[in-house]
């Protein structure tokens, strides 16, 4: 049985360790920090818990709860899934209320504070363009890219 040394316990580590063992070979994990899971882990901060690490991983969602699930983790239960919050400190932006589906959007968008008519019906096309294509773009698409023509 082949050995595989995998440098980093963070998700692309942990990822790599996963696959290796999934193609039998015996893995050997070094990390040098007290805790697995890289720049995507959870930090203590005057005894709060906070989650740094989840802006990381939504550039490669599909895969992480991929992975997750190979892991036998059920994310329905492991995920604490908020309503949609894209506001500035003063409050301007988007935010999404706990309402099912298009509801929590079109309200949303209609109390979204700062936004002109304009922008709300610019942000309303583009969500109907993203969802006619079912959610999917191309692997080279950045951020930026889908977001051309939005709102700040």
């Amino acid at each position: 049985m082949k050995t595989v040394t995998v440098v980093g316990g963070g998700w692309a580590g942990l990822a790599a360790a996963v696959r290796a063992t999934q193609l039998g070979c015996k893995v050997r994990l070094l990390e040098a920090a007290p805790q697995l899971g890289g720049r995507a882990r959870r930090v203590m901060h005057d005894g709060l818990a906070l989650d740094n690490g989840q802006h990381i991983l939504i550039g490669a969602y599909t895969s992480t709860l991929g992975l997750m699930k190979t892991l036998g983790l059920n994310t329905l239960e492991t995920l604490h899934r908020q309503p949609l919050d894209l506001r500035f400190i003063d409050g301007t932006g988007l935010q999404l209320k706990n309402w099912p589906a298009p509801l929590n959007v079109l309200m949303g968008v209609a109390t979204a504070k700062g936004w002109s008519w304009r922008d709300r019906w610019a942000f309303l096309r583009r969500a109907q363009a993203w969802q006619n294509a079912g959610f999917v773009c191309d692997a080279s698409t950045t951020v930026g890219q889908l977001c051309q023509g939005l709102p700040a």
